[in-house]
Formats: C-alpha cells, structure tokens, sequence
C-alpha cells in the first residue's frame, strides 16, 4: 500500500469517527450517489459486471439507511421509509430488467434527498444533545441492570415479584422508561 492509499483511508476512517449523525447520512447519501453514477456510465460503456457492482454498492447503501429509520409512527417517518424502500425497490428492478437508464430517477431522488442534508449540516453542524437517561431507548444490555435496580428498591426477588412469563415492560409499574422519537442513528 502506497503512503497516499494509507493518508487517505485514515482521512476517511477520521472523517467517520468525528462526523455527527446528520453528517453520517449525508456521507452514506454521498456515497450512493457515486456508485449509481458510476453503475450508470459502465452500463453505458457495456461494462455489466462492474456496472453491477456498482449497482449493487449503491443498493447496500439505501438498504442500509432504510434500515436505520426508528420507526416511531409518526407520518414523516413512514414518508423518509417510503422513498428509501421505493429506492431500493427501483434499484433492484432496475438491474433485474437491464434498464440502467432508470438510474435518472433514483439519482434524482437521491440528490434532493442529499440537498436536503446538506441543508440540515448547515443549520445543526453539531451533534444533537443525546437524549437523557430517563429518554433513551433501552437495550437488552440495560435489562440486567435495570431489573437488579428494580429487586433492589423493591427488597424481593424477581420470582417473587411477578410471574416469569411477565419479565419484559410492565405498564402497571413503569418499569422501563418511555423511548425518545424520530429517527436515530445510533447504534
């Protein structure tokens, strides 16, 4: 590996580990944009292998964002998840039926959608706040503790607390907070 090849990708690994989540997508975005703009011109130069490569690189990428959209109900929620799903669903007819031309409408979305991040990196450059302890969403890796905490005030043990089929959120107590809402892009 040359010492350019290594500045470079320890660029790109710095550039990841410091972007913010809205500066992640816009990059992913970015990067989706590339693979179908160069899917589109090998399909053009008869190249259908590395065409589809390509293809399938950009496939990965709005998998990957749709993928990511914490669904919380809420009508713009299901509108982002409709364009990325429509996006995967057109790039996948798209290869299937060799109609690579249809490569226009998909970068078409995707730079609006990339406009639209961008527009969000300007008016938020920094990380939005995490939310609070109590706001977070809980991971199995919290239950543990969050069951020890509860035996512990409540001086008994889980068997004798409540049945084992009902382990898991108690609405009656509380037991787990509230999630926050939107989309994350946490892991």
């Amino acid at each position: 590996m040359s010492f350019a090849t290594d500045s470079t990708e320890y660029y790109l690994e710095t550039e990841v580990l410091t972007a913010t989540p809205q500066k992640l997508q816009l990059m992913m975005i970015n990067g989706a944009i590339r693979f179908a703009y160069q899917a589109q011109q090998l399909s053009e130069q008869q190249e259908k292998e590395e065409a589809w490569e390509r293809l399938m690189r950009c496939r990965e990428i709005v998998a990957q964002i749709l993928c990511s959209i914490k669904d919380d109900g809420s009508e713009l929620v299901r509108s982002v998840a409709g364009i990325y799903f429509f996006l995967f669903q057109e790039l996948t007819e798209l290869h299937a039926k060799d109609e690579y031309d249809r490569l226009n409408g998909v970068l078409k979305v995707l730079n609006e959608e990339r406009e639209t991040w961008e527009e969000l990196c300007r008016q938020m450059p920094e990380a939005p706040e995490r939310p609070s302890d109590s706001e977070r969403e809980i991971t199995s890796s919290d239950a543990e503790e969050l069951m020890e905490s509860h035996d512990e005030t409540t001086n008994t043990a889980p068997d004798e607390q409540r049945p084992p089929s009902s382990y898991g959120y108690d609405s009656s107590t509380d037991y787990y907070p509230n999630s926050g809402s939107g989309i994350s892009f946490d892991a």
